[in-house]
């Protein structure tokens, strides 16, 4: 829900209060000087980018959180040319539990798989950012331990950019509804909070935009009230605006400011109020104090482990341990999102294979271990990699290495569809007193969901 911006005097006095340390004060914002351009997509899992500059893809299919209605500003305020380099910056929202009366979400928490980011940074070389999450966060108030932190790696610098953090491959951040307490219909309990650090070297200006357009024509918008749609999200209605000019439920016009270095600059601010008297995009005087931020989630909650085991365990490898595996994401058809991980002895080859039932063959070819798959066998012999120093083998679907919708089999790809089982199982080199051999992980079975 929106809190007014359209403050009086006695209005901001009474701001005061949700700064344990000082009074509100209002800070200067920093036009936007040109276009704002897409950077790309950074793979927080594996620290690479593609560099595209179109939409970003296979995230979601969710969009839970969307605060991307432009303002032409951005805030200076923790860059190392700003106000109080180094400090860390909070903003709050909000994602509906079930039991929301205002907007009613399909879950109680959320499992996020792509966060969108919107900066100005006017250093030279490429920097960074730590992005963070609080599951429950009054608005206005200081968090000192976040619940998830994400770091942006080696951002563009030396403009304006909007940059999607793929969070796919075991980087997911699982994201609480209403607060994680329940629905409660209070901004203090229900809000979540995430905050910006700029972890850069650069000397010029550096902040995140300002957006987040109350004044807008979208449905249930009353000046000077709560609004209680969350437009472009799947649980609100599209923007009236635009495709890209939504505005993040539950934001308010102020922000709180951690200053690590000089702590009389800690504190709430704003922008010194607010005025747009023509929709979508008009005149502004005082953006409003809040910053870009678009959240993506599958149609699950939280990954975890989405595999049982069907029934057939695996034997000790060379290292004495037996070799495991898992399978996490989501079970549904749908949501197309599901990671296989193998631990397997280090520095060893191997790939994954799969069949629709489970079976047993003890120590096929003079193999170490037990093929714990029925019959129709398919390989993921193209994935075949080293599991490196961390022991882990691990292909994702997310990551558009394969798909449930094109699963191998001897006699030929298969999609998944709900009520089918798939076993998975994965096949790698070992040693023994003997010499050279196979191995293979335990057994686990899928059950899929539309």
């Amino acid at each position: 829900m929106l809190r007014s911006s359209l403050f009086t005097a006695s209005a901001i006095a009474l701001m005061a209060g949700a700064s344990a340390q000082n009074s509100p004060q209002t800070l200067n914002a920093e036009k936007v000087p040109g276009a704002i351009k897409h950077a790309g997509i950074y793979h927080v899992s594996t620290g690479t980018w593609t560099r595209t500059g179109g939409a970003v893809a296979n995230f979601g299919p969710d969009t839970i959180y969307s605060n991307t209605a432009g303002s032409g500003y951005y805030s200076s305020a923790g860059g190392n040319g700003g106000f109080a380099p180094g400090s860390t910056n909070f903003d709050e929202g909000n994602v509906p539990s079930s039991l929301n009366t205002n907007n009613a979400g399909n879950r109680d928490e959320y499992n996020v798989n792509c966060i969108e980011i919107g900066y100005c940074d006017f250093g030279t070389a490429a920097s960074g950012w730590e992005i963070s999450f609080y599951s429950s966060y009054a608005p206005c108030t200081f968090a000192a331990t976040p619940d998830a932190t994400v770091d942006t790696g080696a951002a563009p610098a030396n403009g304006c950019w909007t940059v999607a953090l793929d969070l796919s491959g075991g980087a997911e951040i699982c994201l609480a509804a209403d607060g994680g307490d329940g629905f409660d219909d209070n901004q203090d309990l229900d809000a979540f909070g995430w905050s910006y650090r700029y972890t850069g070297a650069g000397v010029g200006l550096a902040g995140f935009l300002l957006t987040g357009d109350p004044q807008s024509t979208d449905p249930n918008y009353v000046t000077g009230a709560d609004p209680i749609d969350g437009t472009n999200t799947y649980f609100g209605p599209a923007s009236l605006c635009s495709a890209d000019e939504a505005t993040g439920l539950q934001t308010s016009d102020f922000w709180y400011l951690e200053d690590p270095v000089t702590g009389t600059n800690s504190g709430c601010y704003f922008f010194g109020g607010y005025l747009n008297n023509n929709s979508c995009g008009g005149p502004l005087s005082g953006p409003y104090a809040s910053w870009y931020m678009e959240l993506q989630a599958d149609i699950g909650e939280c990954s975890g482990a989405i595999s049982t085991p069907n029934g057939c365990t695996s034997n000790p490898n060379s290292t004495g341990v037996n070799s495991t595996m898992v399978a996490t994401g989501s079970t549904s058809v749908a949501a197309d999102d599901v990671t296989l991980t193998a631990t397997i002895p280090t520095n060893s080859f191997g790939f994954f294979i799969t069949a629709q039932t489970a079976g047993f063959v003890s120590m096929p070819g003079g193999s170490a271990g037990n093929i714990c798959l029925g019959a129709n066998v398919g390989r993921f012999q193209q994935l075949a990699a080293s599991s490196g120093a961390s022991g882990i083998i691990e292909i994702s679907t997310t990551a558009g290495q394969w798909t449930v919708n094109n699963i191998p089999q001897a006699s030929g790809p298969y999609a998944a569809v709900a009520g089918g089982t798939a076993n998975f199982q994965c096949w790698h080199r070992d040693s023994s007193p003997a010499g050279p051999t196979s191995n293979f992980t335990d057994g686990i079975v899928v059950t899929w969901t539309p």
